[in-house]
């Protein structure tokens, strides 16, 4: 045992000797080494963002000053899906799906579509003034009544309504497309409730009836939402390198 203390004393004295003589050149080499993992993981990164930017963002930037619509939702979540997106940070991963999200909202809006269900949810506030039961046919199941419903034939309603607003222009027929409301609502009014003397726009215009509809507001706050979201996205640094690349390339 004694031996073995001894010729470790004797290893360490050795060694720190070695240390002494040689540790600026130890240090050197490390440090090297050091400076070099770091280089690399820089441009790895680096390389990584650029990745991300060329793959993965400027689709995204492209398709963001399109129209909304369905075809483009979906290029937005295949791009969402990318392999790139392991590169961006954990807020940037927040914005892209807080996007992805809002823009499933506008995804599907039409200008017709929503006017159509105004008008519709007009004609129900006109029945319900009228005290006139909206959902009058009961709906059963194993001989209990779960719920009423419309009239069938009133699910026709919002059909024949969009082919009004696609034949008048509003903003120069304002007055033919009117009419051409005041019938339907006065067709289906008489079919499918038995109502006659049922009285259109006299409290509101047609025009007060789109600007102030729930409707409408729900769908400025949801474009409001996305434009929002857009500004926040154009306003990331990576992205504000990409537009600044794109410019002066």
């Amino acid at each position: 045992m004694p031996e073995i203390i001894n010729n470790f004393l004797i290893f360490t004295g050795r060694f720190a000797t070695w240390f002494i003589d040689n540790w600026l050149t130890i240090f050197s080499i490390v440090l090297s080494g050091l400076v070099s993992l770091l280089i690399s993981a820089v441009y790895f990164n680096k390389g990584n963002r650029n990745s991300l930017q060329m793959t993965m963002l400027f689709p995204i930037t492209i398709l963001l000053k399109e129209c909304y619509s369905t075809k483009n939702y979906k290029a937005l979540c295949d791009l969402s899906n990318n392999y790139c997106v392991r590169f961006m940070k954990k807020s940037e991963k927040r914005l892209l799906s807080k996007l992805v999200s809002s823009y499933k909202e506008v995804s599907n809006y039409s200008m017709v579509d929503m006017n159509a269900d105004i008008l519709f949810s007009y004609f129900e506030y006109v029945l319900r003034k009228n005290h006139i039961e909206v959902k009058p046919v009961p709906i059963e199941h194993e001989g209990e009544v779960v719920y009423y419903d419309y009239p069938p034939d009133l699910h026709y309603l919002n059909y024949d309504l969009e082919k009004v607003l696609k034949k008048y222009d509003l903003n120069f027929q304002p007055e033919e497309c009117k009419e051409a409301i005041v019938s339907l609502f006065l067709h289906y009014g008489s079919k499918c409730y038995s109502e006659t003397h049922l009285q259109f726009f006299n409290d509101y215009s047609l025009d007060e009836v789109f600007r102030q509809s729930k409707i409408k507001k729900n769908w400025d706050c949801k474009f409001d939402e996305i434009e929002k979201i857009k500004c926040e996205l154009f306003d990331l640094k990576i992205v504000k390198e990409l537009i600044g690349k794109q410019r002066n390339g």
